[in-house]
């Protein structure tokens, strides 16, 4: 029997330990997790801040999963070395663990920018990132009613994560360096449409501005931005995207890149190695959007375990969905206009569709307030990307 490893329990760890499964039910798989709880569904985290969802409801698998699998999961066991030599995992209490396939599904950090004040965040009151369960219980527990929340970064975890705060009685300011919300998801007008709406729900932006310091106040903590504004907060939150966990990588002698390089069947370039999700890139790509952490997972696991599969790539696609704003972006946004495009703006409502395409092959597009349609595009994208009469349907001939 061989013994497979897992190193991380999230979606790409998840989906290899079902596929080793699918091909090899005798072999021992053990997972290793840094968390407290099982596998859980990290873009709802804004759903506990806000109180909407409990804990309970962000669980994917409980423990009764991993039985039935026959997998041996370690909570609250993080992995801090290995010995590829000698073909072993050293567990932070000095536990050596032998594998002779291993995975490495480590994940991503909130990345923190280098803003003068920030320090060690885990001993500033006040100031928090976004990436865990714990995360989002700290958060919750120190936001509340009439609260000041300076979220410095626009993404979507971000915004998501400030409507909760908003939803529970906040005052949320947004600080994004970028002169539009959400660049990689969105142009200038369906950005300029999503701000408008969601300043009508109740968030102030500071767009095209970079946090210069962050510092205490008898009243609290002050943001100063790079044009000389001071924004007085109460508590602060940090949304400025994620960075592979390449600590054991390191010690492995991995390749990487931006993040550890895998080849189409996930082998890293060591051995009986592989790695899968956000620690991750593909083809000089990297995506840390969990459909491709799934599907990563589940080729790495298939070829772990003797198998033979393939990945080919996913279609990014990313939606946000904030206090009933639905909005989907997928493949090629083209926001600097350099391909032909489908474009139609509802001028009562806030609608706006986007298909970009070349010569009548869909490249991507951008959906907002409309997820019927996102669905039906997607779908089309994914199975022939030809701009079918189901597509065109979408932009009625009052379309820009």
């Amino acid at each position: 029997m061989k013994r497979f490893v897992i190193i991380g329990n999230g979606p790409a760890a998840n989906s290899a330990a079902e596929a080793i499964r699918k091909q090899d039910q005798a072999s021992s798989v053990t997972m290793f997790s840094r968390e407290f709880q099982g596998h859980y569904y990290t873009p709802a985290l804004p759903e506990l801040v806000s109180g909407e969802k409990t804990a309970e409801k962000l669980i994917v698998h409980g423990p009764q999963w991993y039985e039935r699998l026959g997998i041996e999961l370690r909570l609250d066991c993080p992995v801090q070395d290995a010995d590829p030599e000698r073909r072993l995992v050293i567990t932070a209490e000095g536990e050596e663990v032998g594998y002779d396939a291993l995975l490495l599904a480590t994940g991503g950090n909130a990345f923190v920018p280098p803003i003068p004040g920030t320090g060690d965040l885990k001993v500033i009151p006040g100031v928090f990132t976004l990436r865990t369960m714990a995360d989002a219980e700290r958060i919750k527990a120190a936001a509340g009613q009439g609260r000041r929340v300076v979220l410095i970064g626009g993404g979507l975890l971000g915004l998501e994560a400030g409507n909760g705060l908003l939803r529970i009685g906040a005052h949320v300011e947004v600080v994004e360096v970028f002169p539009r919300l959400l660049p990689r998801q969105t142009d200038s007008l369906g950005a300029k449409l999503l701000q408008g709406l969601l300043e009508t729900m109740g968030f102030a932006f500071h767009l095209g501005r970079k946090t210069e310091r962050i510092a205490r106040t008898p009243d609290g903590l002050e943001v100063l931005l790079d044009n000389g504004t001071s924004l007085a907060a109460d508590m602060i939150l940090i949304s400025a995207g994620v960075r592979p966990e390449l600590e054991l990588a390191g010690k492995l002698g991995l390749a990487v890149d931006k993040a550890v390089l895998v080849d189409d069947r996930m082998r890293t370039s060591l051995a009986d190695v592989y790695a899968a999700g956000d620690v991750c890139e593909h083809r000089g790509r990297y995506y840390g959007i969990w459909p491709a952490a799934v599907e990563q997972g589940r080729v790495a696991g298939t070829n772990m375990a003797g198998g033979s599969a393939e990945y080919a790539g996913t279609v990014p696609s990313n939606s946000l969905k904030v206090a009933g704003i639905a909005l989907t972006a997928f493949g090629e946004i083209d926001a600097e206009g350099r391909h032909q495009a489908l474009v139609f703006q509802g001028q009562a409502n806030g609608l706006y569709r986007k298909v970009v395409h070349n010569q009548g092959r869909m490249l991507g597009g951008i959906f907002l307030g409309d997820e019927q349609g996102a669905r039906t595009a997607l779908t089309v994208m994914r199975r022939d990307q030809i701009l079918s009469p189901e597509i065109r349907a979408l932009f009625p001939a009052e379309s820009a």
